[in-house]
């Protein structure tokens, strides 16, 4: 019974180990897919671009890295495409399964790979060449002769043909490269395909943007005789991403600068009352009002009444001296 009931745990550990190392980071790949297909519908919605979310037809369209590399679990996702500067842009991610490690084959673990892609659709299709970054145990593989020492250390024709490259790495294409920073390319017939590998992080709408315009200024350094008389359209302005709307904050209310005492606002007719003077159906406090005349003055214009005095006392003298009388005794 203690037998059955230790193989029973083993059999539970190796499974929870199983769900850690391989089917949990299966669901993270999916997971981190439909993300991705999220924000690249809503890119494509905004700047009316195609998408598609899921894109197997990619996976033999190109005999090129890094399709030709070593993996299997290949898929295609997060597919967009549209203009970029007057020329036709496809951007998408290529994930794949470099590598499946088996402890004692009980526990396995996979290791995964996503590469973002440019292909830029080019005026007339050109031989096949591949520039790469000079790595270690190459193979067979060109060095390049032009005019930038530098650039020949950093790069290589890796395949294809090294008369063509010769003839498209001029010093303004060399000079591209290491201003925009790219890295390898290869011309695939019609297109020109670009690459680069997502380590911890995903490539955001942005970025597919801003590197778009790089490969699309790579491509219009090329020298014009290399197209056999075809023409690249005029670059047309990038369509920038509108940002989402932010809630609005409230503002602070600014005091309103108090007047100096004595000075008021100017008022409609180009006039201001001068100080001490009321405004038109206003009375200052403290003051009568224009018009009034004090009790005991004379209007103006009129010349003063003569009253005689009147007293109200017929002798003379109020009774009992102006004091009230006295109470009547009883």
């Amino acid at each position: 019974m203690i037998v059955v009931l230790f193989i029973v745990i083993l059999i539970a550990v190796f499974a929870l180990l199983n769900v850690v190392t391989l089917v949990l980071p299966r669901q993270f790949l999916k997971k981190r897919q439909d993300v991705k297909n999220s924000e690249r519908q809503a890119f494509a919605m905004s700047q009316g671009w195609y998408f598609q979310p899921y894109a197997p037809e990619m996976l033999t369209r190109y005999g090129c890295p890094p399709f030709t590399e070593r993996g299997d679990r290949r898929v295609v996702f997060g597919l967009v495409a549209g203009q970029v500067d007057g020329m036709q842009v496809t951007t998408f991610d290529y994930q794949r399964r470099t590598k499946s490690t088996s402890y004692g084959a009980v526990v396995y673990s996979d290791t995964n790979q996503v590469v973002t892609v440019w292909a830029v659709k080019l005026p007339t299709p050109l031989p096949y060449v591949e520039v790469s970054a000079r790595k270690l145990f190459m193979g067979n593989v060109t060095e390049l002769q032009t005019a930038d020492p530098e650039f020949n250390k950093r790069f290589v024709v890796a395949d294809g043909d090294a008369n063509l490259a010769a003839q498209l790495l001029t010093p303004q294409v060399t000079g591209t490269i290491q201003h925009l920073r790219l890295g390898g390319w290869t011309i695939h017939g019609d297109e020109l395909v670009y690459s680069t590998v997502n380590v911890m992080t995903r490539t955001t709408a942005q970025e597919i943007v801003d590197t778009a315009r790089c490969v699309v200024a790579l491509v219009r350094a090329f020298p014009a005789q290399v197209w056999g008389g075809a023409q690249i359209s005029a670059p047309q302005p990038v369509p920038q991403l509108q940002p989402q709307a932010q809630p609005m904050q409230p503002q602070p209310m600014q005091a309103q600068p108090m007047q100096p005492q004595g000075q008021y606002p100017p008022q409609q007719g180009g006039w201001a009352p001068q100080p001490g003077q009321a405004q038109p159906g206003y009375a200052q406090p403290g003051y009568p009002q224009p018009g009034y005349v004090h009790p005991g003055q004379a209007q103006p214009g009129y010349p003063q009444q003569g009253y005689p005095q009147q007293n109200p006392w017929p002798q003379g003298q109020p009774p009992n001296g102006g004091y009230p009388p006295a109470p009547p005794q009883y």
